[in-house]
C-alpha cells in the first residue's frame, strides 16, 4: 500500500489530485496537510513519497524550507506553474524527484509518480533548459544521482554542447549506433522524453 503525503491546501483542485491517486492507486493512503504544517514540525510517519502544491510552497519563506528537510529520505514531487522560479526549489529542498507542470494531463502525472517512486527523475521542461536557468541540478552530483555512468555524463555533456551522434562516435571510436543505445539509457534515466537538439545541427 502507498502511503502519500500531499502538501497543499484543501481546495477543488487538491481533491481532484487525490481522487486521481486514489483511483490509480487503489488501498493508498494520501495524507492531506498544509506547507505551513510541515514547516512548524516534525513530520515522523514514514511516506513513499511526497507530493507538494508549488504554489503554496511558494509563499515560503526560504527558512521554512529547512523543516521540510527533516523528510530527506522521502521521494518529493512538486507541481508548479511554468513562470515559477524552479531554483527555490532545486536550491533548498532535498530530495526533489520530479517537478511538473500543474498543467500535465492525468497520464503524464501518473507516469511521473511512478518514475519518481522507481528512484528516477520527472521533468515537465526538457534537460537543457533547465541547464540554461543555471540549476544547481546539474552537476555531477545529480548525473551520478541519476544512475548515469562516466561514459554516459560524458555523452550527455557533448550532446548538450551541440556534438551530433556522428561527431561523438568519431571522437570516443565507438559506433553511432552505440552512442544511440547510450542516449535511450540517457533518457530513460534523467526521465525525460528527448534531449534537445542543437539548432546549430
Amino acid at each position: 500500500m502507498m502511503k502519500v503525503l500531499y502538501l497543499g491546501e484543501k481546495n477543488i483542485g487538491s481533491l481532484g489530485i487525490i481522487r486521481i491517486i486514489e483511483t490509480s492507486y487503489p488501498g493508498s493512503s494520501i495524507i492531506l496537510k498544509g506547507v505551513e504544517d510541515c514547516s512548524n514540525k516534525t513530520l515522523s510517519d514514514p511516506y513513499d513519497i511526497c507530493i507538494i502544491d508549488g504554489k503554496k510552497l511558494d509563499t515560503q519563506l526560504v527558512e521554512n524550507f529547512k523543516k521540510l528537510l527533516l523528510m530527506s529520505n522521502v521521494p518529493v514531487l512538486i507541481l508548479v506553474k511554468k513562470e515559477q522560479s524552479l531554483h527555490k526549489f532545486f536550491n533548498h529542498l532535498s530530495n526533489v524527484r520530479g517537478i511538473i507542470e500543474y498543467e500535465s494531463g492525468v497520464e503524464f502525472f501518473l507516469n511521473a509518480i511512478n518514475m519518481v517512486l522507481a528512484g528516477g527523475y520527472c521533468y515537465s521542461w526538457d534537460i537543457y533548459n533547465l541547464k540554461n536557468d543555471n540549476s544547481e541540478l546539474f552537476n555531477e552530483a545529480y548525473f551520478e544521482a541519476a544512475g548515469l555512468t562516466r561514459r554516459e555524463m560524458e555523452i550527455l555533456k557533448m550532446y548538450l554542447d551541440g556534438a551530433t551522434n556522428k561527431e561523438i562516435s568519431i571522437k570516443l571510436s565507438r559506433s553511432q549506433k552505440t552512442i544511440s543505445a547510450h542516449k535511450s539509457n540517457i533518457l530513460r534515466k534523467i526521465g525525460t522524453k528527448r534531449l534537445p537538439v542543437s539548432p546549430t545541427h
